[in-house]
């Protein structure tokens, strides 16, 4: 008799496990109207926040619940609808379905039945989906959906694989709860590598701080691989920089297999210059996240780029017969500013290039910089090299 108490109770579980499985993954046309409604509802819930002169960058308690709410209820509706989703469903045909659905905008027009809401410009009012396949591997979608905020916005990415026949949410980042609309994902970008020879991809993130008063701010980037079994993904890389957005660039991102390209405009180490083109260029092995050249455009930005870097960093572009002496000079010019001066090509061979830069009233330094892409860092000395004669390039560059 116990046996078969033990036996009936072991079905029981089973079957209703199962029963559990297959309701989280049955196609549902009401479950689909039902998650766009509770956006709707969240949405409203955001339209009565306050929206400040320009300059109210707190996020008060009810508004973080309410963004924290947001975020939820976009999973819901996202997941419904994925479970519905064809496997040969189009990223264009998701992206313009879901914007239906919600009443979001797609390219800049927004699906409401009446005028314009006076919600305009309140938290919450624009929302937007943009869905991007995997490059070669179209069962692998990335859905990210922005939502605005005070002077900014707010995204949150799902990436969805088509497993044993239906689409499983894969993996899932968004921002934590802040206190600060600093801390929200504005101008967020994604790209999703294609799978290597096991199948295994990553997915590089950037997001920039939005602020209501400065065009500075900083510019995040991370470097995510899926978690069987759990959306939160595993953080393989996370870098940061400063960024100057005043141009309309938020960082142009760039995806390969083994590697990833992001490129922005930030601060020059000379004021007169006041912004250069930054490049983070990192190959991808494994769960291993290395930076690689090219981490310059010109020898001009090279010899800033050698300057502002780490050492770890700089040591790997300079020549190792000299590194003694070089490790010496970026210690005591690392982290000051320059004004440069000239920039000329040199006669002993076809890529080789001298920069000067100086400090005020104080002697000049040369930078000695061989090669195109990638550059390496020769020497560094308080005299010129009598080679180093040619054309000055640096009024080129600086358009570059």
């Amino acid at each position: 008799m116990r046996l078969k108490r033990c036996f009936w109770l072991a079905l029981l579980l089973f079957l209703t496990s199962k029963l559990s499985l297959s309701q989280s993954t049955i196609c549902s046309n009401l479950e689909i109207e039902h998650g766009a409604k509770q956006v709707e509802v969240a949405r409203k819930t955001l339209f009565a926040l306050p929206i400040g002169d320009g300059h109210q960058t707190d996020v008060s308690a009810e508004g973080r619940q309410a963004i924290a709410a947001m975020k939820d209820r976009l999973g819901d509706f996202v997941e419904s609808y994925m479970r519905c989703a064809p496997s040969n469903v189009e990223a264009e045909q998701i992206e313009n379905e879901l914007s239906k659905l919600a009443s979001a905008s797609v390219n800049d027009r927004f699906y409401y039945a009446d005028e314009v809401p006076e919600e305009l410009n309140h938290y919450g009012y624009e929302l937007e989906f943009r869905v991007t396949a995997a490059g070669s591997a179209p069962q692998i979608v990335g859905i990210a959906a922005r939502f605005q905020i005070e002077c900014g916005s707010d995204t949150v990415l799902f990436v969805f694989a088509h497993e044993q026949g239906l689409w499983r949410e894969v993996l899932r980042w968004q921002s934590d709860p802040y206190g600060s609309i600093g801390d929200a994902f504005w101008s967020f970008d994604y790209g999703i590598s294609p799978p290597d020879d096991s199948g295994n991809w990553y997915v590089v993130t950037k997001y920039i701080n939005p602020w209501c008063s400065s065009t500075w701010s900083s510019i995040h980037y991370s470097v995510l691989r899926p978690v069987r079994g759990n959306v939160k993904p595993e953080v393989l890389f996370t870098g940061s920089d400063s960024i100057w957005w005043g141009n309309e660039d938020f960082g142009k991102l760039e995806m390969n297999r083994n590697d990833f390209d992001l490129r922005f405009h930030a601060a020059s180490i000379d004021g007169g210059v006041h912004n250069r083109v930054w490049v983070r260029h990192f190959r991808v092995i494994g769960d291993t996240v290395r930076r690689v050249p090219p981490v310059a455009v010109s020898p001009r930005d090279f010899a800033d780029e050698w300057i502002v870097s780490s050492w770890a960093d700089a040591s790997q572009w300079s020549l190792q017969h000299g590194i003694g002496s070089l490790e010496q000079t970026h210690q005591r010019l690392h982290g000051m500013s320059f004004e440069f001066q000239s920039v000329h090509r040199c006669s002993d061979a076809p890529d080789h290039y001298q920069i000067e830069l100086s400090q005020d009233d104080k002697p000049s330094y040369y930078f000695q910089v061989l090669g195109a892409q990638p550059y390496m860092m020769k020497s560094v000395s308080m005299k010129p090299d009598a080679v180093c004669t040619g054309e000055d390039l640096l009024d080129q560059m600086e358009t570059q």
